[in-house]
């Protein structure tokens, strides 16, 4: 074969092969276009399907009115919350309004969003989506009093919908359950710290909203003793036992007022120094300072 004829015949394959190519390329192409055009609202990105809903004419609808599939959500990731408002935009999806009884979470209210199916969206919308982050992570068992003077102990994140399973079956009741304290939470750099009271609590989180460190200002030395409102007192020699002060609670619902921390003591600052608190008031003052 004389080399010309052998550089036309490379030449005829390699033009075929990029023809074969060009033609399945443009065919996928065109594939995808005509999917892409065929897409229905259930199919769309979960912010954009959001957005139509904020944007669209809602109308107030019973929770019942919820597809059968938000069940999933709302006994899962969203069993910590009950419903206070559900929206529905037509044909296209529902807005719920939310109140969580879980404290770890940086807003007691929420929303999330739901198709006209029950499928849950996905925000990617940072600001909605920080209501529901997490300040830190609950040291599991923790204890609620519940409106009738009862308690429900959970053992882990997946037992919230325990809380939801007492309203269900007390209809009725819109008062919340009370966390009872002290609770031990984790935060971001794994070390634990106790919450002695909502006091404690309410501070960590305006450190979360603030995005300022979570550790506390300052721990108590142990040993320390409090006086319960019965008069009983409870020696915190080590930190499992304030596990002692929740048991009392526990134990006696009827009693609203806090514990009373017996004076003097001694407390840490994050930097190691120490410092002798010899009464209530100073211990509000160096509360207040941090």
């Amino acid at each position: 074969m004389r080399a010309s004829t052998f550089k036309q015949s490379i030449f005829k394959q390699n033009n075929f092969r990029y023809t074969i190519t060009v033609f399945f390329m443009s065919f996928l192409l065109l594939v995808s276009c005509s999917d892409s055009e065929g897409l229905n609202d259930f199919e769309i990105e979960g912010t954009q399907l959001i957005e139509k809903i904020e944007n669209a004419t809602r109308v107030s609808v019973a929770a019942t009115s919820l597809p059968a599939a938000t069940a999933s959500a709302l006994r899962g990731d969203l069993a910590d919350s009950h419903i206070v408002k559900v929206e529905f935009a037509k044909d296209l999806g529902y807005k719920v309004f939310l109140e969580t009884d879980n404290e770890s979470r940086v807003e007691v209210k929420s929303e999330v969003y739901f198709s006209k199916e029950g499928k849950q969206l996905l925000d990617t919308n940072s600001k909605r989506n920080f209501k529901r982050n997490k300040c830190f992570q609950f040291v599991f068992p923790i204890d609620f009093i519940m409106p009738d003077n009862t308690s429900i102990t959970l053992d882990s994140k997946e037992e919230w919908v325990m809380i939801k399973d007492w309203y269900a079956a007390n209809k009725g009741i819109k008062r919340r359950p009370k966390l009872v304290f002290p609770v031990e939470v984790t935060i971001e750099d794994g070390s634990l710290q106790t919450l002695i009271d909502r006091d404690d609590l309410r501070r960590m989180k305006d450190s979360c909203k603030r995005g300022k460190d979570k550790r506390k200002c300052f721990k108590l030395i142990l040993p320390v003793q409090y006086t319960m409102q019965d008069g009983t007192l409870i020696d915190i020699i080590e930190r499992a036992d304030f596990k002692l002060l929740r048991a009392w609670h526990k134990a006696n619902p009827q009693m609203k007022e806090k514990a009373n921390l017996n004076f003097p003591i001694d407390i840490e600052y994050k930097d190691g120094t120490t410092a002798t608190i010899d009464d209530q008031k100073a211990f509000e003052a160096a509360k207040d300072a941090c």
